[in-house]
């Protein structure tokens, strides 16, 4: 809630403004409150000769309306949405054919070329470990210790059907055990499952109150709370840590403004480098790569192979029980 009223906060009205005011730029950003916080921040610092007006939208709600708008849209720059549903709009978005894509970790970047990567967001088992010792229990060391009858009503998990947190966890299982066997894990694993939670922020917030043990959640959110004095720790499994790219694109006929293309510069450069040393310390930028206290090092990432592709993740959703 707080976020979300953050990223209110943050949002201009945009009623009857036009971005063909050459130094209006208008953002449609699904980040979170805090990242939209610091980004906002910093391009008021940066160009404090255009007017950048940021409008946040839920993932979901940001393409849909990239859809319908296109390249009549308002926005002049999409921002942080997911790499599925970039891909989605991408009829919409200007090719970026000009832009050095060299710079980006090579495994995320978009073959469409009409996007670039703003955040690698890996997720992985939080579990507060003081409640399972006061329970008597050991830290599971794999998907299948979660399925242990001892750890039932103790496992918290992201629903794959309202969070990409969620559909990540369910994707690389897809991946790694094929579609039979990953359904079933998830089957067993739901007799456990304390709730499955709406958003991907869920399960770690529910370690922080003590409602459960283990959660299957968002890196960075983890290692916040670990910041904060939150006594939960961080673990991967053997089958790797689920991740997604989050992305930004220029609306079709906006690439010839040099205000959108300022701002769409720095956002993809400076922009990651100060996400990168705030949130989330996973490589984007071949040459950089920021330090968080306690972030995770080394991650050894799951095979999220299609996870951009939305057809899939359509026909993988409708068998999700849950």
């Amino acid at each position: 809630m707080a976020s979300v009223l953050t990223s209110a906060f943050l949002v201009l009205s945009l009623a009857g403004c036009s971005s063909s005011n050459e130094n209006t730029v208008v953002i449609y950003s699904s980040a979170e409150g805090m990242r939209n916080e610091a980004m906002i921040g910093a391009l008021h610092e940066e160009f404090p000769q255009y007017d950048i007006r940021l409008h946040y939208l839920p993932t979901g709600n940001n393409a849909a309306k990239i859809r319908t708008e296109g390249s009549e849209s308002e926005a002049d720059i999409v921002f942080a949405l997911e790499g599925g549903y970039m891909r989605q709009v991408s009829g919409a978005m200007a090719s970026l054919d000009g832009f050095d894509m060299s710079i980006y970790a090579e495994d995320l970047v978009d073959d469409s070329r009409k996007s670039v990567p703003f955040t690698r967001e890996s997720a992985c088992v939080a579990i507060n470990e003081s409640l399972l010792t006061s329970k008597g229990l050991p830290v599971p060391q794999s998907y299948e210790d979660l399925l242990d009858p001892r750890y039932k009503g103790l496992v918290c998990m992201a629903n794959p059907k309202t969070s990409g947190t969620g559909y990540n966890f369910l994707k690389s299982l897809v991946n790694a055990y094929g579609e039979e066997e990953a359904f079933a894990y998830f089957d067993a694993l739901a007799e456990n499952v304390y709730q499955f939670t709406s958003s991907g922020s869920g399960p770690v917030n529910a370690l922080v109150q003590g409602e459960a043990a283990i959660g299957l959640g968002l890196t960075f959110q983890a290692v916040t709370e670990i910041n904060q004095g939150v006594p939960i720790t961080i673990h991967f499994f053997e089958e790797g840590a689920p991740w997604d790219v989050y992305s930004i694109g220029i609306i079709e006929g906006k690439q010839h403004r040099q205000a959108v293309l300022d701002v769409f510069g720095w956002l993809a450069t400076e922009g990651i480098r100060l996400d990168n040393q705030l949130y989330g310390a996973e490589q984007v930028l071949v040459d950089f790569r920021g330090h968080i206290e306690n972030y995770p090092e080394d991650i050894a990432y799951a095979d999220m192979t299609g996870i951009t592709d939305i057809d899939e993740k359509t026909r993988l959703l409708k068998e999700w029980k849950y």
